[in-house]
């Protein structure tokens, strides 16, 4: 019986050594598997945000430049880097970047005068789709379905294909006339339009309501009102479409409708900001007396804001861009992050030169951040 025991257990080591022996270094049962870094797998622009920038008109086409969380320095013209032989304009340089969004971890650019539309992968900003036309006067994009969004122009809203790129159709439900931000909140989508802001339906882009005095806007708040501005006033618009308005004590200003909207909202708190000079003011709903004085006011000088200030829900920072002035001033770039609940500086970064010449390697005007 000892005998047959030993036995079993002589053929049982010897069946692991020959399955052991028989490994080479091709056989991965027994190896461990390797450690990927997850910011590495998912690509170098994965942990920060971005800064689109215009260009110099005629000079340098507009660019991505893109902010590391808790660096101390931008990656300029990361876009060109990720594209080399590119640029975001037409051939004459004559088209501004005004304009990008997220959606579904794909980066879309939109620019004016004659410019391109352009998809990236957000994650390594490797160009994968672009459409041209040869006139246009593109305004912004927002996806509205998987594979549909809307793209606003200076004649209207068009209908587009986020896979080709490809523009389908005009709405015909709004006015075919100069068209800026918009923003799709629940069942709806909201225009803002040089006669007013509309609201039209996400599903079928039928027309809902419009607000003939609405003339800055959007942006939303946790609780799901959507807000927007006739520039004295601070208008909320609920789930129902009621609007309730409060008196401001300094006025939102505008560059038009084809820049980017003043107004940006929190997602920690029913909390709106938007910017006068060096001022930033925050609204917190149902307490007028929060705007009573600016919540932050910029030390920098010189300085100006350039573009519009940001929130960045993924750190609950205020993000503000801004440069020494114009000329050669506009080398100087500035990156100003403030936390968002207390108004506290986080962090200052400058980039570019110190504005004492005119280079156009180094003037970006840096307008708009766009999170993940």
């Amino acid at each position: 019986m000892y005998k047959k025991l030993l036995l079993q257990q002589l053929l049982l080591l010897l069946t692991l050594g020959f399955l052991l022996g028989g490994c080479t270094k091709d056989d991965d049962y027994f190896r461990e598997p390797p450690i990927v870094d997850p910011v590495e797998e998912a690509g170098p622009y994965s942990n920060g945000f971005f800064i689109i920038t215009e260009g110099s008109y005629g000079q340098t086409a507009g660019t991505v430049n893109f902010y590391a969380y808790g660096a101390d320095t931008i990656v300029t013209r990361a876009y060109e880097k990720a594209n080399p032989g590119k640029i975001t304009a037409n051939a004459s340089l004559a088209s501004t970047l005004q304009f990008a969004t997220l959606y579904n971890q794909k980066l879309y650019l939109a620019s004016k005068m004659n410019g391109p539309i352009i998809r990236l992968d957000a994650s390594t900003l490797k160009e994968e789709a672009r459409y041209n036309q040869e006139s246009s006067n593109w305004r912004g994009l927002i996806g509205v379905k998987e594979d549909q969004g809307l793209v606003s122009a200076a004649d209207g809203v068009y209908s587009i294909n986020l896979n080709t790129l490809g523009v389908q159709y005009k709405l015909t439900s709004v006015s075919a006339v100069n068209t800026g931000d918009m923003l799709k909140e629940g069942n709806y989508v909201y225009l803002l339009q040089s006669n007013g802001a509309k609201i039209i339906d996400a599903a079928n882009y039928s027309f809902v309501k419009g607000f003939t005095n609405i003339n800055r806007g959007f942006a939303r708040t946790p609780n799901g009102k959507v807000w927007a501005s006739t520039g004295t006033r601070l208008i909320s618009i609920d789930k129902n479409l009621d609007t309730t308005g409060i008196t401001l004590p300094v006025s939102i200003g505008s560059f038009g409708l084809d820049a980017p909207t003043r107004l940006t909202a929190s997602t920690k708190e029913d909390a709106v900001f938007y910017h006068s000079g060096a001022a930033i003011y925050k609204y917190v709903e149902g307490n007028a007396a929060s705007l009573n004085q600016p919540f932050i006011t910029i030390s920098e000088s010189p300085f100006m804001v350039y573009g519009a200030v940001r929130y960045d829900r993924n750190k609950d920072y205020l993000v503000v861009n801004g440069i020494k002035g114009y000329g050669g001033l506009a080398g100087a770039n500035f990156l100003l992050i403030y936390n968002a609940s207390t108004g506290a500086l986080v962090k200052k970064i400058t980039y570019g030169n110190d504005g004492s010449v005119v280079d156009f390697n180094h003037i970006y005007f840096p307008e708009l951040a766009v999170f993940y």
